[in-house]
């Protein structure tokens, strides 16, 4: 009996604390930038037009136990909110919430100290209000909610998790969930059009302002202290396991909250596979190790690819083709600059590499080009590793990658000496009002400076 009221008042006790929430991003964009970017979007929006951001689900892992959370891009770009189950509704016409009438709403979770107990301080409605200021509800309210906002409108923007298929195990039957919400629509708001995904603000997200850039500037920056580290640990016969493990413990240390994306870490011939995702490999003495990697720092994603001699000093068939790559970038950053086509740099690139892989008699015409380069150039960079946005211009605010590259698996129609060289160059570009800014062009990338850097750290 004892036992039982003390474990009683243990579960009240437990119940009653809770620990303070606090944001874990400090130095993220004010609360009154993310209501200017709701408020843009608004402008765009129809007089009866009803946005819907909804936040990423957690994915399991196994049993009890998820995948660390990663927002939904969309609605941490609008609001800043980073609880999971939670909404932003954005509407011009506006709905009466409490006696206020607002064009703007967020549902959050109540906070339960049950669950905080486990897994830690959630941001509820209240804490919402106060940190992000923007109105908030719990979310147990959406729902009833969504019906006056559905009753009132002519087309909802549906921004959510993929609606994808599920295929059922024992029929392999497939259901679509994208078609069983629009079936849900046409019954019980046949005047409503549902819309998925909302153009123009992939367009505004594609235009990076002063806040977002300096996030990027810390994302960058911390994956290049990381590559430092790795420069100067690198050896003959560490794993490429060994160096990810390297990198990504850096950027954790460094205040990242971790990689933004796999780490590629490629040796010899596993350079030719553009997403290698072995690591067990040993590196041996004269190879090259391509780096594809970047801390993710706020939500803010960080994109650099290095090669490198893992013993501090190219082969002259590693030189050739580095110094053709080096070239293609090169190039391909002086047609960075806004009112260009987004694919300049990409062709700029291409035309260094094939004339080049000619000279070499590695090809014989432009068209085999796509054999050893199979890749595109550049893509926007932001919230994600690969962000939204045109394709059609550069604009002043797009950061773009720009990363050339060849790759040359063994067996290739080619002279052997080049099998099983794979070289990539990646950098982060700023399109500005002028010109371009390379992000991160204080990581070193000439043959001259890598190889110092290289054989200053192995003496």
């Amino acid at each position: 009996m004892v036992a039982a009221l003390c474990c009683a008042l243990l579960s009240v006790a437990e119940a009653q604390w809770s620990p303070p929430y606090e944001y874990p991003f400090p130095d993220a964009p004010p609360p009154s930038l993310y209501r200017e970017r709701r408020q843009r979007v608004l402008q765009y929006l129809g007089p009866r037009s009803l946005l819907l951001v909804y936040a990423a689900d957690r994915q399991l892992r196994s049993g009890d136990t998820y995948y660390p959370y990663r927002q939904n891009s969309w609605l941490w770009y609008l609001s800043g909110v980073l609880e999971p189950n939670a909404v932003l509704c954005l509407t011009p016409a506006g709905i009466h919430v409490g006696g206020r009438h607002v064009q703007e709403l967020l549902f959050v979770p109540e906070r339960d100290p049950r669950h905080e107990l486990w897994e830690g301080a959630r941001m509820g409605p209240a804490e919402a209000e106060s940190l992000l200021h923007i109105p908030a509800l719990p979310r147990a309210r959406f729902d009833s909610i969504l019906v006056h906002l559905l009753e009132a409108a002519d087309t909802v923007y549906l921004l959510a998790p993929q609606l994808s298929v599920l295929r059922l195990p024992l029929s392999g039957s497939i259901l679509s969930l994208e078609q069983h919400e629009r079936q849900w629509l046409r019954e019980r708001f046949p005047h409503v059009v549902l819309r998925r995904g909302f153009p123009p603000l992939a367009s505004l997200r594609a235009r990076k302002d002063t806040a977002e850039v300096r996030l990027l500037r810390r994302a960058i920056a911390i994956t290049g202290e990381a590559l430092a580290l790795l420069w100067r640990t690198a050896q003959p016969g560490m794993t490429e396991r060994e160096l990810t493990i390297l990198l990504e413990s850096e950027f954790l240390r460094l205040g990242a909250s971790g990689a933004a994306f796999p780490t590629i870490v490629a040796a010899g011939p596993n350079a030719c596979i553009l997403h290698w995702t072995g690591k067990n490999r040993p590196i041996a003495e004269g190879e090259l190790v391509l780096v594809d990697c970047g801390a993710e720092y706020a939500g803010y994603a960080a994109d650099i690819t290095r090669t490198f001699p893992i013993n501090g000093r190219f082969t002259p068939e590693q030189r050739t083709l580095y110094a053709i790559v080096l070239e293609a970038q090169d190039s391909a950053l002086a047609a960075c600059m806004p009112g260009v086509p987004f694919r300049l740099p990409h062709v700029r690139a291409q035309a260094v590499l094939g004339r080049r892989l000619r000279e070499l008699g590695i090809v014989q015409r432009e068209e085999e080009l796509s054999r050893y380069f199979p890749h595109g150039t550049s893509h926007h960079v932001g919230l994600d590793v690969h962000d939204v946005g045109p394709l059609d211009t550069l604009r002043p605010g797009y950061v773009i990658t720009v990363e050339p590259g060849l790759y040359i698996p063994p067996g290739s129609p080619c002279d052997q000496r080049w099998w099983g060289i794979g070289i990539r160059i990646e950098d982060v570009v700023s399109i500005t009002e002028t010109g371009a800014e390379v992000l991160s062009a204080g990581l070193p990338r000439r043959i001259e400076e890598l190889e110092a850097l290289l054989q200053k750290s192995r003496r």
